[in-house]
């Protein structure tokens, strides 16, 4: 799993707005504009998931014009970023030292890079662990193999 920051996502979603719209942008601000939302305030905090996908999140600013960006939006940016991933996105306002709340954003890209193997490729990658002298991968897979064979 790897996590993002709120400036790694402030980075992709730049580049992904740059590439997507062919224009770069001049700005990218958060916003704090969630007066439909008061509902999910809760000690003067506001969080955002992923299941808030409606949610505007971001102003994105041109030279002409300035564009909301989305829940959705980042989360789709992120995805072209990192192809085949599992992520989980959270956005939060700290409203306590007034209106003007600062705002964080992280997220967990997971992969789903554990391929199912057979015993036989198993007991194979044991014997190249023991090559390696790798003991603890000789041990994951021991374990595995146990697994998969009782």
């Amino acid at each position: 799993m790897m996590r993002l920051d709120t400036q790694d996502i402030v980075n992709i979603t730049r580049k992904q707005i740059a590439a997507i719209f062919k224009m770069e942008p001049l700005e990218l601000r958060f916003v704090n504009d969630f007066q439909g939302e008061q509902y999910l305030l809760t000690n003067d905090k506001l969080h955002l998931s992923n299941q808030h996908y409606w949610a505007k999140v971001m102003e994105c600013i041109f030279d002409n014009h300035t564009r909301p960006v989305l829940m959705c939006e980042v989360l789709y940016f992120l995805r072209n970023e990192f192809l085949e991933s599992d992520i989980k996105l959270r956005f939060s306002y700290d409203f306590a030292e007034g209106a003007d709340g600062e705002a964080v954003a992280w997220a967990e890209v997971s992969f789903n890079d554990s391929p199912e193997l057979q015993p036989g490729e198993i007991a194979e990658l044991i014997d190249f662990a023991l090559s390696l002298q790798d003991k603890q991968w000789f041990e994951e897979l021991t374990s595995k193999y146990k697994q998969l064979t009782a």
